[in-house]
């Protein structure tokens, strides 16, 4: 099949297909993990930690 994309469309083709031999399917595989081969780091590592969290008393009011 000779499909040409439109004009001023980007097409990426995969870099291992799934006939390729040097593609192993893995169940439950960690993403992170291997996204963080190449250099991935994910945004909350960078992010400030969250302030403590509050404890406010509010004194309760007897209604009649």
């Amino acid at each position: 099949m000779n499909w040409i994309p439109p004009e001023g469309v980007k097409v990426t083709l995969p870099s291992k297909g799934l006939k390729s031999p040097e593609f192993v399917f893995k169940r439950g595989s960690d993403v992170q993990a291997l996204w963080r081969e190449h250099g991935w780091t994910p945004p909350s590592e960078r992010m400030a930690p969250p302030p403590p969290e509050r404890i406010v008393e509010i004194p309760l009011r007897r209604i009649r």
